[in-house]
Formats: structure tokens, C-alpha cells, sequence
């Protein structure tokens, strides 16, 4: 399958998807958000994963969504 380059989806189709950035360090895209002074870079709200593999529930950060670029992503589907 190709992904033309005008295709879209909304951002919250996005949440739960595993992010992993260069190094290899996984990540579940939590939110978005934006400054309010700066609406015009989204921050994608990631929660990181612990020592143990599980997802940290009390941490999130936010990362501008230009700085993914390079990133990898795994969309989560869901089932009826």
C-alpha cells in the first residue's frame, strides 16, 4: 500500500500509537497540545516506557511534531 502525500487523518487518530526515535527508544503518543503564544508548533504528548517495559502513567513530555520527523511509528487499529 502507498500513502500519497496529501493524505491526512485527525491528530486523535494518533493516540496510542508506539513512537521510536532514532536510538531506538519506544514511546505511546498520550495527547496534543499547543502554546498558546505559538499555535502554530503541536506538541505531541508522549509517555515513555520504565526499566521494567511498563508505560510510565504519572509522566508525559511534550515534543514538537517537526522534531519526529525521523521518528518511526506503528498506528494502533481498532477492533470491534
Amino acid at each position: 500500500m502507498k500513502i500519497k502525500g496529501d493524505s491526512y487523518l485527525p491528530l486523535d487518530a494518533l493516540r496510542g500509537a508506539l513512537v521510536r526515535n532514532e536510538h531506538g527508544c519506544e514511546f505511546r503518543i498520550h495527547g496534543f497540545s499547543i502554546r498558546l503564544d505559538e499555535v502554530t508548533n503541536v506538541l505531541v504528548d508522549l509517555k515513555a516506557y520504565d526499566e521494567d517495559g511498563k508505560l510510565d502513567s504519572e509522566v508525559t513530555c511534550g515534543v514538537s511534531i517537526h522534531a519526529l520527523e525521523s521518528w518511526t511509528i506503528q498506528l494502533q487499529g481498532e477492533t470491534p
